[in-house]
């Protein structure tokens, strides 16, 4: 009876392992996509909002969720994720700090008037990871 029962949980901690191990390694590896007016000196996003005026800074910050994970790709998109509506690619960025990948959208003539969204992407991966929105108004 000792035998079976240790066996059962052998194989229980085997499955549960697996399972556990398995989410970790193809789950998100970039989580919690923020939209933020500004960054602190550590490089936290402070000053969280989703609205805009045309000449504003707009910064996007995403927490990584996996250790091995020090670059990602980030792409701004006008009204909706599609390549035809790609704003801006930043490519290579690196993790701060703070834990946070962070990138700003900044266009010297203002942006026009609408919906934006934001997307990352692990360095290498074309699988999205976290996406974020904002709006622009004057």
């Amino acid at each position: 009876m000792n035998k079976l029962l240790m066996a059962v949980l052998t194989v229980v901690a085997l499955l549960v392992g697996t399972f556990y191990g398995y989410n970790y390694y193809n789950g998100p590896k970039i989580v919690d996509g923020v939209i933020s007016e500004n960054i602190d000196e550590k490089g936290n996003p402070i000053d969280y909002t989703n609205e805009f005026s045309p000449g504003d800074t707009v910064y996007f910050s995403a927490k990584v969720n996996r250790f091995w994970v020090k670059k990602a790709k980030v792409v701004w998109y006008k009204d909706r994720v599609a390549t035809s509506n790609r704003v801006h690619v930043e490519e290579n960025v690196v993790l701060n700090d703070a834990g946070y990948f962070t990138a700003k959208l900044q266009i010297p003539e203002g942006l026009e008037e609408g919906r934006y969204m934001v997307t990352i992407y692990k360095k290498g991966n074309k699988i999205r990871e976290t996406t974020a929105e904002f709006y622009v108004e004057k």
